[in-house]
């Protein structure tokens, strides 16, 4: 079949050699510091919580220089800040990925089918020249399997300021990128984590917006994770607050926010840590939202991260609401999980959610695997036409992006 055709001459060069296994990598300095890594630190008695939390560090970074990553334990806390530095460092490697030059006009001449740039988020069309020199990296289309090339910028994370990437038609960004030891699953957290911003865009910025959006209710949920978490912040004496974020495309999108006090110079205050997630389930995307909260409060307790501004400890108005009785909706009330068959099935699941998404109004979805240099080891980028960025200033809004701003 044509797709996976495409899909299976860019993935090849990757498959070559034993396979890493993670805890290798974990344990290995020698293996870490390929990807410029140099420290992995334990950060989670800066907060009560207790929930594990670590960094990675890289110091000669081209994006952040601190990674974080959360987990149940020890082990998944070490490997999401792993992975997360993976993803930086793959996509900030220039040499690796990008397989032609051309101008854009030059490209379509020569026959090249590239990604629909007016159509996709990150993208400032009045700002593209067609005549100006890029450098394009391959990847393929989930509709036809057919090979298609992006501009670096759209794919790639190197925010060098003396490079002179097309700052004014692109945005660069971290969104839609991940890493990970199973292809397909890395494809899948990918695209979740598109619609996840997709869903969130009407929002604006988490930590300062206000909160006035329909409260979903967790207590005793059945679901042993979120559970665990939920008894944590009993513990801890912090109370979570969950919101239903879900547009159109109905797949469950979840944000948890929790208070943290600051002693702004005015007096002291609040301001609200949350996190967003998109995933299968409305219980697993409240789960995978309250670990981002909890790693989000203790990214602003450590101070470590280099893209952190002065706002986020100055108290925020907006937090007041915090205090101000909300019902929240039962469970109960809210739309069935779609049923995307046995994860056995022989299409990949990522394959299955893309599918429902083509019914839900994305035109296409383009999927581009990173050489990582390591067996074993996966980093993909995934680009649709048909879903927004959240926090973007190049953006426009979807028809899911839409829907969900009007149900606010």
């Amino acid at each position: 079949m044509r797709r996976e055709n495409g899909a299976g001459a860019l993935l090849s060069h990757t498959e070559k050699g034993m396979p890493v296994a993670v805890d290798s990598l974990l344990d290995n300095p020698e293996l870490l510091k390929r990807f410029g890594i140099t420290r992995l630190c334990d950060v989670t008695g800066l907060d009560t919580i207790g929930v594990p939390v670590w960094a990675a560090v890289q110091p000669n970074s081209r994006s952040l220089s601190v990674s974080q990553g959360k987990g149940l334990d020890t082990r998944q806390a070490k490997v999401s800040a792993v992975m997360e530095a993976v993803e930086n460092a793959v996509a900030e490697d220039t040499q690796k990925h990008i397989r032609e030059h051309g101008s854009i006009a030059a490209m379509l001449q020569r026959g090249m089918r590239l990604v629909p740039l007016e159509e996709l988020a990150r993208v400032n069309p009045g700002e593209l020249d067609p005549d100006r020199g890029r450098a394009w990296v391959a990847g393929y289309s989930a509709r036809d399997g057919g090979i298609v090339h992006a501009p670096f910028e759209l794919i790639g994370m190197d925010f060098r300021a003396d490079f002179p990437w097309d700052r004014q038609a692109f945005q660069m960004s971290s969104q839609g990128i991940a890493a990970g030891t199973d292809p397909d699953r890395t494809i899948l957290h990918a695209l979740l984590e598109l619609v996840e911003h997709d869903a969130s865009f009407a929002a604006g910025a988490f930590e300062t917006r206000r909160l006035g959006m329909g409260r979903i209710a967790f207590s005793q949920s059945g679901h042993q994770a979120l559970d665990t978490l939920l008894g944590q912040l009993e513990k801890a004496g912090l109370e979570v607050r969950f919101f239903d974020m879900t547009s159109s495309n109905r797949l469950p999108v979840v944000l948890a926010a929790i208070p943290r006090a600051v002693a702004a110079d005015h007096g002291p205050g609040l301001r609200i840590s949350a996190g967003t997630a998109c995933r299968l389930t409305l219980q697993e995307a409240a789960t995978a939202a309250l670990l981002e909260a909890i790693q989000s409060r203790l990214t602003d307790i450590s101070g470590a991260r280099d893209d952190l501004s002065a706002q986020r400890y100055v108290f925020d108005r907006a937090a007041e609401e915090w205090s101000q009785p909300s019902p929240a909706l039962p469970l109960s009330s809210l739309a069935a999980p779609i049923d995307f068959g046995d994860e056995d099935a022989e299409t990949p699941l990522w394959r299955r959610v893309a599918d429902h998404l083509f019914t839900a109004g994305v035109d296409d979805i383009y999927v581009f695997p990173l050489d990582t240099g390591m067996p074993g080891i996966s980093v993909v980028r995934v680009l649709a036409s048909g879903l927004a960025a959240a926090g973007g200033s190049l953006n426009r809004f979807s028809a899911s992006a839409l829907d969900s701003f009007l149900k606010r």
